[in-house]
């Protein structure tokens, strides 16, 4: 019996090809499960804007997982026992927050991996190795193979130090475009002027042994923008969240009923 299973999604972006996730934010393990089974490559549990616990985590990783999709979260901070915590719980891929310095992205790199390449704690009982059925050797090499760090760049102190961010051993970068035109002066909005500084860092991470994950320009609205997105280099992509597409839904129906009534 196979305990363990290769995160495909990390394999097929390795590969050079995109991806395509959900964020879930509302806990709810049903929607968690159903969007599993959509034939998403992955579903995204937003934890730093939303409000999760370590057992709310660990319920909807084992959702994800047994829907046939890989879990990853984004966590609030870099808080070492919360990594530890979510990592245990069986999450394949990490998303650290505002990575700015070198030093913060080896610290995630150190917290994710098993030495050599990291110093992550080993706990040999939690539900990531199957409660101990995996043996230690196997399961140490599994993870720093399979469990994904992935930092974001939201600012322009991680502009600025992108090359040794580039250089930490972190697996994926990710590009906040809202945060970075905040914290750049233009007020959270994807400017032309936001457009062409994150076009220059889909180039330099793209050119490096570091995955380009989303760069927060879309992607999905036409083949124009796919094309566009795609050629930037990133490889992954959504289809929004959970409670955005509920809402899009509800508004669309509510809208319809409003015509109808106006037609009758």
């Amino acid at each position: 019996m196979n305990l363990i299973e290769e995160n495909k999604m990390f394999d097929k972006m390795k590969a050079g090809e995109p991806v395509l996730g959900c964020q879930v934010r509302s806990r709810s393990t049903l929607i968690a499960e159903m969007a599993a089974y959509s034939g998403l490559d992955y579903v995204f549990i937003e934890g730093e804007h939303f409000v999760h616990n370590i057992e709310s985590a660990e319920n909807l990783f084992r959702a994800v997982q047994l829907g046939g999709a890989v879990p990853i979260m984004r966590i609030p901070s870099h808080e070492d026992g919360l990594i530890l915590q979510v990592l245990e719980a069986g999450v394949m891929g990490v998303i650290f927050p505002h990575i700015d310095t070198a030093e913060q992205a080896r610290h995630a790199v150190n917290e994710v991996k098993f030495a050599p390449v990291g110093h992550r704690g080993y706990g040999d009982s939690a539900r990531a190795s199957k409660y101990g059925y995996v043996s230690d050797e196997k399961y140490l090499e599994f993870v720093n193979r399979n469990v994904m760090c992935i930092g974001m760049i939201e600012s322009q102190q991680g502009i600025d130090n992108l090359d040794e961010i580039l250089e930490s051993g972190i697996d994926v970068l990710r590009i906040g475009a809202r945060d970075l035109s905040l914290d750049l002066g233009y007020g959270g909005k994807v400017t032309p002027e936001v457009r062409k500084i994150v076009e220059g860092l889909c180039r330099r991470i793209s050119a490096s042994k570091v995955i380009l994950g989303d760069a927060g320009l879309g992607g999905l609205t036409s083949q124009e923008d796919f094309d566009y997105v795609r050629n930037l280099g990133c490889k992954m992509f959504t289809v929004g969240s959970d409670m955005a597409l509920v809402k899009k839904a509800l508004n669309s129906k509510v809208a319809q009923f409003a015509e109808m009534k106006a037609n009758k």
